[in-house]
């Protein structure tokens, strides 16, 4: 899928999320991020959920939850809103 394609996040990625969030607020928008899953194939099948958000495991995308959430962004949006709650209250 295209979100597997997406590669390891790197110091770069952040800072081009970093980049991107503060243009969006400098022009007085809000920045939203849709939608940032990691599950297994399985998972998807039986959960009904798009392939094409997946980064393919829970550990890839809570990766980039975290970016988000450092870079802070207005809106962050999963199908696993539960973990992606979890981490936003971590305050990680």
């Amino acid at each position: 899928t295209l979100f597997r394609a997406a590669g390891e996040w790197t110091p770069e990625k952040m800072s081009r999320l970093r980049a991107l969030v503060e243009r969006a607020h400098a022009n007085g928008l809000w920045i939203r991020f849709y939608t940032l899953d990691g599950v297994t194939e399985a998972e998807l099948s039986c959960h009904g959920w798009f392939r094409g958000y997946n980064f393919g495991s829970l550990d890839a995308a809570r990766v980039r939850w975290r970016a988000a959430i450092a870079a802070h962004t207005d809106y962050l949006a999963s199908d696993q809103y539960e973990l992606v709650s979890k981490e936003i209250r971590s305050g990680k």
